[in-house]
């Protein structure tokens, strides 16, 4: 059975939008299509509505983007690979990059990578008045998308259309409102940032069409993509350029005296599920293209999604009715088919149920005999498990550094402290992977010797400092993370 699955991204002056068929293994890119706006929002949302009317009428899923102004991310390498952790780490990475607090935003993340060592993201904020005006327009629209992505994040998706794809190569998407720009090596992405119409064309910022803006954008993805591959591109280097067929024709020419490398029009090279017909088509609607492909082929493909918290995506009442037809339906088949088996079964289970309940007696018998017979015996073996697991707890109180108790590490921090240094600590938190410190020191200098001194111990295979800063009482604020050596042997102590 097919479904049919519309994605939709709405820029400054127009929305474009992306239908895909899609059926059990196989999809087919139906069509691009784009309606010009208007700035008033309530022009914005009618034109939406008509635009969906005509274009997306009967889509089983709706998707939608944000706009490149509307979000922040970075690249972050962890040094773990618990979910958890990354889920409860990610937050606070971003937290000193962006001037919001984060009750004031939508944070999400794509694990780009994980090794032993530990894992890397891709991590994206959105502010949440951002999210609501979004989906206040796609309301007033009569749209509920299921996801808010972000657009050059979806963009990158479209790359994996490209046949005979090579393991390193550039891509680089832009229109006279926004840049983006993207590194892939060893087949991965490996890099992505987006310009804003005033980071792109600098003080040259205009409309993108005169000569001194198509120099100035030119000269900024220069910087931009030896910053990302971190070297000067090679000559023969594959690029991909993308965008409306008047922008790429442009821009291509400046791009290659500026950067250098191989460069292509995403619209001249084969691109699998697309139609030769609409092939041309589809640099302009990278976007939206690639957000529907984050719903069709969600395996391997990068996206985040802001519909969460407040936002997070609810089924339509139709839908939700439906939904509960569907499953009162089968849950009366299965009670049709059971009742009978049932019944049947019900002077058997009474026997197996006494079977089972003696020798449930017997095991509690055999394993705390003190309490003889009793009626709820699992009860009193949680009990004895509660009682077993915190003296666990209590043995547990050792640091995966050789033998050592967390006091043993506690003593070793205290004794590295100089005696001419002042400092409060608010917090003193571990875990299996390190020590985290929240204090107060009398100047920056003291942090310093702080950190040198506890990397001395031997404890600690790295000392971190982050967010140091005056504070208003005239002291040092700062966080300190202190990474665990867990080959350190510390000397033998006598007991």
């Amino acid at each position: 059975m097919s479904r049919k699955v519309v994605s939709i991204d709405i820029g400054k002056s127009d929305v474009k939008a992306t239908v895909v068929e899609a059926g059990f293994r196989e999809f087919k890119i139906e069509g691009f299509y784009r309606q010009e706006l208007n700035g008033d929002p309530a022009g914005v949302s009618a034109t939406i509505g008509r635009f969906v009317d005509e274009h997306a009428a009967g889509a089983d899923t709706i998707l939608s983007a944000l706009p490149p102004e509307a979000v922040s991310w970075r690249t972050l390498h962890l040094p773990f690979r618990d979910n958890r952790k990354v889920a409860q780490t990610v937050p606070f990475e971003l937290e000193s990059n962006v001037p919001f607090g984060l009750d004031d935003v939508i944070i999400d993340y794509h694990v780009l990578d994980r090794t032993p060592e530990g894992t890397t993201v891709l991590a994206a904020l959105a502010p949440k008045f951002e999210v609501e005006r979004h989906l206040e327009i796609l309301t007033a629209a009569g749209v509920d998308p299921k996801i808010v992505d972000a657009g050059p994040l979806a963009s990158l998706n479209t790359l994996n259309l490209i046949e005979n794809r090579p393991s390193a190569f550039a891509f680089v998407s832009g229109s006279d409102h926004a840049v983006t720009v993207a590194f892939y090596r060893a087949g991965s992405l490996a890099g992505v940032r987006s310009l804003t119409a005033t980071e792109a064309f600098g003080s040259a910022n205009g409309n993108g069409s005169s000569d001194s803006s198509v120099a100035a954008l030119a000269a900024n993805v220069r910087w931009t993509m030896l910053a990302l591959n971190g070297a000067p591109i090679e000559e023969d280097f594959p690029c991909y350029l993308a965008g409306s067929a008047e922008w790429v024709e442009s821009m291509i020419k400046p791009l290659e005296d500026a950067v250098g490398g191989d460069w292509r029009r995403l619209g001249g090279v084969p691109l699998a599920h697309v139609d030769p017909k609409i092939r041309a088509q589809a640099p302009e609607f990278t976007s939206s293209l690639g957000l529907a492909l984050r719903e069709i082929t969600p395996s391997d493909t990068v996206g985040v999604n802001f519909r969460r918290g407040q936002f997070t995506f609810h089924r339509s009442e139709q839908e939700l009715r439906a939904g509960m037809r569907t499953v009162g339906l089968l849950a009366l088949l299965v009670v049709a088919l059971t009742v009978g088996d049932l019944y049947a079964n019900y002077k058997e289970s009474q026997v197996r149920l006494a079977s089972i309940e003696s020798q449930i007696q017997q095991v509690f018998s055999a394993t705390v005999p003190d309490f003889g017979r009793v009626e709820q015996p699992l009860d009193i073996l949680q009990e004895q498990i509660d009682f077993l697991r915190q003296d666990v707890e209590m043995l547990d109180d050792v640091v995966p550094v050789a033998n050592s108790t967390s006091v043993d590490l506690l003593r070793a921090v205290s004794a590295a402290v100089p005696r001419s240094v002042r400092i409060d600590s608010e917090e003193y938190l571990m875990d299996p992977d390190a020590v985290r410190l929240n204090a107060n020191a009398d100047t920056f200098e003291s942090v310093d010797k702080l950190r040198l001194k506890f990397l001395d111990t031997g404890f600690f295979s790295d000392v971190q400092v982050k967010d140091a800063r005056a504070t208003s009482e005239g002291d040092v604020s700062f966080r300190m993370v202190m990474m665990l050596n867990k080959d350190f042997r510390p000397p033998s102590r006598s007991r």
